[in-house]
């Protein structure tokens, strides 16, 4: 609509301490264009300061519910009806956003961490159907893999690419990190602004079933855990030449990363490569891993004795694809029934990804299988 592209005069004005900051647009998409985040008035936006609770909670209910009322029956011990985020703090409650503590308490000026930002704005964009599902992903024959109770909701804020991938690698964020305010202006940005094909095309995560493998049989009992191994992942940044959960060690051999995260074929050296060549991240894992010599994708390409079609591949497969049409410069790993695990700069990190259609599909080349 053309009425959609119009903004108010005042959306042209820059917070003094915002204007040169790498989200000072998104800054004034939810602090001028719209007041989600007009917590310390029209001229100072305080990008770098962390998050309060009570701050999401007024500004997510701005943005997704601002005509809700309160339930009278949800009360605080640390937050009276008097006070003015009180009527924030009960719908954030209400809906499930940001609940109160088991002591009854809602703590409103506690520091808000990324996982329960994330936690907070998927459900906000009424995402409550493909976390339920994510949080039970299974086998063909019933069993259900075991994640972590944050991991639905990393991995949808990721897939929606609601955080950003930093050109300088330090800059970029933790599940467990404090969140400052330019991240979350640019995360709730983008939370607002992402097209509503997009929000139901995560309806394809309530339901992921994925090959039945025998717990009983050491090969398929390997491959399980290196799938619940890969959700783990979830959260990690995407960070170039990354293949650690943590920063590099002093003397480490190798390269440095400033801190934990992977590139694409970062994350599969850490997720199925055996200990071999002086890199040890099996010692980490409840599985031995699979012979993995090369490092990047190109070279793990190059190396591929038997190129398989898609329609062969198996748990376990490398997958590979090229976005210009030669030379390849993506590697995945496959889980089965057209899932895989990838980690791109895209959505800064590791991600469930459906390849059975789209994209992923499209750019295919070939895969490889691993030996132990």
């Amino acid at each position: 609509m053309v009425t959609g592209l119009l903004i108010p005069a005042r959306a042209a004005q820059a917070f003094s301490d915002s204007s040169s900051n790498w989200a000072s647009s998104q800054i004034n998409y939810v602090a001028s264009t719209h007041d989600w985040m007009r917590d310390y008035g029209s001229t100072y936006f305080k990008p770098g300061v962390i998050e309060l609770r009570k701050q999401l909670a007024r500004a997510l209910v701005k943005a997704y519910r601002p005509s809700d009322p309160i339930d009278s029956s949800i009360q605080f011990t640390d937050l009276p009806s008097s006070d003015p985020f009180y009527r924030y703090a009960n719908v954030a409650t209400k809906r499930g956003w940001l609940p109160k503590y088991g002591d009854g308490s809602w703590r409103p000026d506690s520091q808000v961490v990324v996982r329960d930002f994330d936690r907070a704005i998927v459900l906000a964009m009424g995402l409550s159907g493909p976390a339920e599902g994510l949080k039970s992903i299974q086998e063909a024959d019933g069993d259900v893999f075991k994640v972590g109770a944050y991991f639905p909701f990393l991995q949808l804020a990721h897939w929606f690419g609601l955080h950003y991938n930093h050109g300088t690698e330090s800059a970029d964020i933790l599940a467990t990190s404090l969140l400052r305010r330019d991240e979350m202006a640019y995360s709730l940005w983008k939370a607002k602004t992402t097209s509503s094909w997009k929000l139901s095309s995560a309806s394809k995560f309530t339901d992921v079933v994925l090959p039945a493998l025998d717990a009983a049989d050491p090969a398929q009992a390997a491959k399980q855990k290196m799938i619940t191994y890969s959700f783990k992942q979830v959260g990690y940044p995407y960070i170039w030449g990354g293949e650690w959960n943590a920063a590099s060690p002093s003397g480490y051999c190798c390269g440095y990363q400033p801190k934990g995260g992977f590139d694409c074929s970062g994350f599969v050296w850490w997720v199925v490569k055996k200990y071999e060549g002086g890199y040890n991240s099996a010692q980490f894992r409840s599985y031995a891993g699979w012979s993995l010599p090369q490092r990047s994708s190109a070279q793990m390409a190059g190396a591929t004795s038997t190129r398989l079609s898609y329609g062969s591949l198996k748990v376990g497969d490398l997958m590979f694809f090229s976005s210009s049409g030669s030379g390849i410069n993506h590697v995945s790993l496959y889980i089965g029934n057209n899932w895989m695990m990838s980690s791109s700069g895209s959505v800064d990190g590791p991600v469930l990804e459906w390849v059975g259609s789209g994209w992923w599909r499209d750019h295919f080349k070939f895969g490889r299988r691993l030996k132990s």
